[in-house]
């Protein structure tokens, strides 16, 4: 047997996965630059054809490997579109779907995992090397050379390597890879050894039966190539349906074509676009990539998306019994002690015997016993009979544990009691005895993995019909661990091949299977399984190889996440392909048909919904809630019952098959010709009434003429179609022309922060139209002028078939109109006081154009928007501006200056006045004093003239030498002298003792 190098197989895929990549990113990136505009063309050529052709080769490749196999796939579809776009100039649209195409692939390679490396790489749990005896002597020869009827030789631990017959020697062989027991198997000479089976303690000599290619280990990998490569394949969900979506789209574009009035290739190829089935593709891949993440998350990994498909149908799960639901770690269930013994000395004393044994079950009980504190050392002329038990001297008695047969052959009497009750728990006894006497009963089994209880409810709990546990052990023991883990249906001591057969009967029967194993002996049945589950963990990668999903957790409690992730995914993926890739899709051709998105705005649309499948499908990677916590809208979802009416849509809708529907229509398609000729005839019948609403007004046209007279809002009725064609005018709505000036629609613009007229915006909602807005006025004045232009319809018929462009026309009228009434006002009118004239003027010369052209329509208004000079002259207009407002400032100085003056002169003068005032009063009022005290001395110097006079004379010297010491001598009324002292010389006060002077130099006497 050969095997192949695993590392060759893993580096091939890396290295393919990483060009694919690697070549995804660079397409990317040009068609980015390609975008932005970087890097658009080459050798004068777009880059995006070129990169359509780089992209899509693969694409191109398969459509026309699939036309000419008389197939009609996606591929085609997609390249179809990318022609048409091709055709019309529409290169990056074309080389995004190509794109596109490239994400979906890798996403559909990545969800399927690595490819699959042959299966001969987990044979390493059969030995490359076997030792024989040949001429009495051991040689080591390969496997592959191993013949029937060679003796070879294995010691305790090695792998067994071929099947045959034990010849010699006694051992205890695990056998648990092939037959799925979990009780090391006792062989001794007669009986059957398997290749790829591990020996215990004993050494085996075996003669060979079978050569190494006819082993049970290569049956059964042999087992698991055929039924793997039995499987049916999954049909890609875009290729099932492009059988009749690109027919559809294919009539729905000619018909665009055909009755588009114009530009009708260019909203056909808009249609091939929008249609390109980008979403399709990626509906399925993108849902199955996030499902198979979110499993990953949980320790589920998941080779293919094909895996969850079918997952999300399953209604019979199939476990295996041994590493499966059982953790294949023994321990000590019970202890049933004899007739005057207790529990601790059953065990105690089975562990002595044990203590020298390697068998499973011998580890087993000693590891109890020390457990419990239990004191057995000591034992003496300990032995093993390999197949049967151990015994030793212990304390002075013979002490033996082991089968019932061991103890009967040394007289123990066997209580069948015992035996009984570990049948009925599934169990094996193991037999103490001491001295012959029957001691106690030490009942082992297989331990229930942790979860397992809860994981057969939970599946239960999402409508699994039936639970089946199919093993190669015991039956008993098989029943007593189904009991335990709430499995109804068992079926034991089943070898490989049974388990297989089984799994067929029960999809024979149309059941949809999962396998869950961890085996070698399970990887035929998984391998055959609809969906094959394999428990890490076991060591037996060949199971892990044979199945399409492998639980990392070791546990079986978070298998129901599978299933239950799968039908989320399945509902995932049918509302990507109804609501994204079908009724977004729907819309997008409906306007693109009228004309309403053109090639470039469809690749974006298209671009979009399979952005909204990506995004949509994302909601896998999520984790679940913890228990007991959801969110408002997950309450109310499960309250309504929606999300059980979507589960039932959404399955319903999986086993739908177009494919078998199309063929069942075939076969009865003579059956349905009378009901679809009736059914066209009341279509037919149907074209003839039609309903106007309040606002409409209908033109019947019968061969291409009109029918007068109009048709009102209502039921109206014509002849049928094609007989008599309508027309539906919405006349009673007031219809606008903008001159000038363009609104763009709203979000595809950036705002500025304010329109001005004096700059040229390039931005924003309000797009200029200089062409129109350039006009000149009665002054010579070149200036912008921007107006919208009210009408409605009042003769449709004329609107309808009298002009080939009625809007255009009236656009035209208007801005001939507003030429002409400009022409006649000056530019400070427009500005200022005759605005409102100017519309009127307008509206007056528009409505007589319009009647002159029978272009059916009223003139409602003309408002003008906004009328300035041109941008051109600016500059002037800013110069004249600054210059009036220099003049300006000037004026008002000057103003502030004279009124400034003006104000301070007159208060100065004023404040001249009323000095001049006050000193004349002052004078005035002087001079009245003097008078008066003049008259009053005059008229008492006639009463006292000497008195007076003395008076008067002293007040006048005072006046004349004040502060001063004067001596006045009045001698006799005679001539009076005059003496002035000196400055030191003070006068003493009256009264006052005079002292004797200095000698003085007394001034000379004046006389007065």
């Amino acid at each position: 047997m050969h095997v192949v190098s695993e590392d060759h197989a893993i580096n091939q895929d890396r290295r393919a996965r990483v060009k694919y990549v690697g070549f995804t990113a660079l397409v990317g990136v040009l068609l980015l630059l390609n975008f932005t505009g970087w890097f658009d063309t080459l050798f004068g050529i777009d880059t995006a054809l070129f990169l359509t052709l780089i992209a899509g080769y693969k694409t191109f490749y398969r459509a026309i490997s699939d036309l000419l196999d008389r197939k009609i796939s996606a591929d085609l579809a997609i390249v179809i579109a990318a022609f048409a776009a091709t055709l019309v100039g529409e290169y990056l649209a074309a080389a995004e779907a190509m794109f596109i195409m490239l994400v979906g692939e890798g996403l559909e390679a990545w969800a399927a995992g690595r490819t699959e490396a042959a299966i001969h790489r987990f044979v390493d749990q059969l030995p490359r090397h076997a030792t024989v005896l040949r001429d009495g002597r051991e040689v080591r020869a390969h496997v592959e050379d191993l013949i029937p009827d060679d003796i070879i030789l294995v010691r305790a631990g090695e792998r067994i390597a071929a099947d045959g017959v034990v010849l010699a020697g006694d051992s205890s062989v695990d056998e648990s890879p092939i037959t799925g027991e979990s009780v090391p198997r006792d062989k001794g000479p007669g009986d059957e050894v398997f290749s790829g089976t591990l020996n215990g303690h004993g050494l085996l000599r075996i003669r060979v039966t079978m050569a190494a290619e006819q082993s049970t280990l290569a049956r059964l990998i042999k087992l698991v190539e055929e039924a793997r490569n039995h499987r049916a394949p999954v049909v890609r969900q875009a290729d099932r349906y492009a059988q009749f979506f690109l027919p559809a789209i294919l009539l729905i574009a000619g018909l665009t074509w055909y009755f588009s009035p114009e530009n009708g290739v260019i909203r056909a190829v808009a249609v091939l676009i929008v249609a390109c089935p980008c979403a399709l593709i990626l509906a399925t891949p993108a849902a199955m990539v996030a499902g198979i993440g979110g499993l990953a998350r949980r320790g589920i990994l998941v080779r293919g998306g094909a895996t969850l498909q079918t997952g999300a149908s399953i209604d019979t799960v199939v476990f295996d019994k041994t590493g499966t639901i059982t953790t294949g770690e023994f321990r000590v269930v019970k202890t049933i002690p004899g007739p005057g013994h207790t529990e601790d000395d059953a065990l105690r004393l089975g562990a002595a015997a044990e203590a020298g044994s390697d068998h499973p079950l011998a580890r087993v009980i000693v590891a109890s016993a020390r457990d419990k504190g239990l004191h057995f050392e000591g034992a003496d002329e300990a032995r093993v009979v390999a197949g049967r038990g151990a015994e030793c001297l212990y304390q002075g008695r013979r002490v033996r544990a082991g089968n019932e047969a061991f103890l009967r052959d040394h007289g123990v009497e066997v209580e069948q009691g015992m035996l009984d009750e570990a049948d009925r728990a599934g169990a094996t006894a193991v037999l103490v005895a001491a001295d012959g006497e029957l001691v106690g009963a030490l009942l082992l089994r297989d331990t229930l993995r942790p979860g397992v209880h809860e994981a057969v409810h939970a599946l239960e709990d999402l409508g699994v019909q039936s639970i089946v546990l199919l093993t190669g052990d015991r039956r008993k023991a098989a029943d007593a661990m189904a009991r335990e883990a709430g499995i109804e249906h068992v079926e034991a001591e089943l070898l490989p091949e049974q388990k297989l057969d089984r799994i067929k009967q029960l999809q024979l029967q149309g059941r949809k299977v999962a396998m869950i194993g961890d085996g070698v002996n399970d990887a035929p049945a998984l391998a055959a399984a609809d969906v094959g589950v394999a428990i890490a963990g076991s060591g037996a990668d060949i199971a892990a190889e044979a199945a399409d999903v492998v639980d990392l957790n070791a546990t079986v409690e978070k298998l129901p996440k599978l299933f239950e992730v799968s039908r989320e995914t399945v509902s995932v993926v049918w509302q990507n392909i109804i609501l994204f890739a079908g009724l977004v899709n729907a819309i997008s051709v409906y306007f693109a048909s009228i004309g309403s998105l053109g090639p470039a705005m469809g690749a974006l649309v298209h671009q979009i919904s399979s952005i909204l499948v990506m995004l949509n499908s994302v909601r896998l990677l999520r984790v679940e809630r913890p228990k007991g916590r959801r969110s408002r809208w997950e309450r109310l979802w499960a309250w309504t019952g929606l999300g059980r009416m979507w589960r039932r849509f959404v399955h319903g809708l999986g086993h739908l098959d177009p494919a078998a529907g199309f063929a069942w229509l075939w076969e009865r398609r003579r059956q349905m010709v009378r009901p679809g000729l009736a059914l066209l005839g009341l279509w037919w019948l149907s074209t003839a009434t039609f309903v106007l609403g309040p606002a409409e007004t209908g033109v019947v046209e019968r061969f291409g003429r009109k029918v007068l007279p109009y048709r009102e809002p209502g039921l109206n009725w014509k002849l049928p179609w094609p007989v008599d064609t309508l027309q539906r005018i919405e006349s009673k709505r007031i219809r606008t022309v903008e001159i000038g000036f363009r609104t763009v629609p709203s979000g595809e613009y950036n705002e500025p922060p304010a329109y001005e007229w004096n700059v040229q915006h390039r931005g924003g909602r309000i797009q200029p139209e200089e062409s129109e807005s350039l006009m000149l006025s009665g002054d010579q004045n070149m200036i912008e002028l921007t107006a919208v232009v009210h009408y409605r319809l009042v003769k449709p018929d004329e609107y309808l078939f009298e002009q080939l462009d009625p809007e255009t026309t009236i656009r035209v009228a208007a801005e001939s109109a507003l030429h002409t009434v400009v022409n006649q006002m000056p530019l400070d009118a427009m500005l200022t006081v005759d605005r409102r004239g100017l519309e009127e003027r307008a509206t007056k010369e528009l409505s007589a154009r319009m009647e002159r052209y029978h272009t059916g329509a009223e003139v409602l208004s003309v408002r003008v928007q906004d009328v300035h000079p041109s941008v051109e002259v600016v500059d002037a207009f800013r110069e004249v501006a600054g210059a009036q407002e220099e003049k300006n400032r000037l004026i008002n100085e000057a103003e502030g200056y004279r009124n400034e003056q003006t104000a301070l002169a007159r208060g100065q003068a004023e404040a001249q006045l009323l000095t001049a005032l006050g000193y004349k009063a002052g004078r005035v009022s002087r001079a009245e004093g003097d008078a008066a005290r003049f008259t009053q001395f005059e008229a008492e110097y006639r009463k006292a003239p000497e008195s007076t006079a003395t008076r008067l004379y002293l007040e006048t010297m005072e006046q004349v030498l004040p502060g001063r010491s004067k001596i006045i001598l009045d001698k006799g009324r005679g001539r009076r002298q005059l003496w002035q002292l000196e400055d030191s010389v003070t006068l003493a006060p009256a009264g006052a003792r005079m002292q004797q002077p200095p000698p003085a130099f007394p001034a000379e006497p004046r006389e007065e």
